[in-house]
């Protein structure tokens, strides 16, 4: 089930998801997941979008809209899906353009090319073992990325 598209005056589990996620990139201060998309939440999103857009977490080919909606592009950012060696897709293509970003130290995953290869695996494998999670913790070196390795790599 996708999520559904959000904005302010929206309330619930959907709103308290993006809250979490921009929680997560520090968009939010912790304790305001209250699942109500008032003018603070709005606030946030703009950032995201705008960093997203123009700023230092711009992926080239999926930038955002600055509108304040979170609509299918910028859940496709708060709240990617896994992907791991054998993933095909817009999902690996942003990873692999993220990775890309990274000045120091380099995270080549060789071609943007949309296949999750053995490239790919080993940027991942060592942008995990020099990052942490949002609670501190060191990510598990698995070349899975999942939410805390999306969430370390600022989505």
């Amino acid at each position: 089930m996708s999520n559904p598209i959000i904005k302010i005056g929206s309330t619930g589990d959907a709103v308290k998801k993006a809250q979490q996620a921009l929680i997560k990139r520090y968009y939010l201060n912790v304790g305001t997941d209250d699942g109500i998309f008032g003018p603070v939440t709005d606030l946030a999103v703009r950032r995201y979008q705008f960093d997203r857009s123009t700023g230092q977490f711009n992926a080239y080919s999926f930038p955002l809209k600055i509108d304040g909606i979170v609509g299918p592009a910028t859940w496709f950012r708060l709240d990617p899906q896994v992907v791991q060696r054998g993933s095909r897709g817009n999902a690996v293509r942003l990873l692999q353009e993220i990775l890309k970003s990274f000045a120091f130290p380099p995270f080549d995953p060789g071609p943007v090319d949309s296949i999750f290869g053995p490239n790919t695996e080993n940027a991942v494998r060592e942008f995990q073992s020099q990052f942490f999670d949002f609670d501190g913790n060191p990510l598990v070196v698995d070349g899975i990325v999942g939410e805390k390795t999306w969430t370390a790599l600022f989505s």
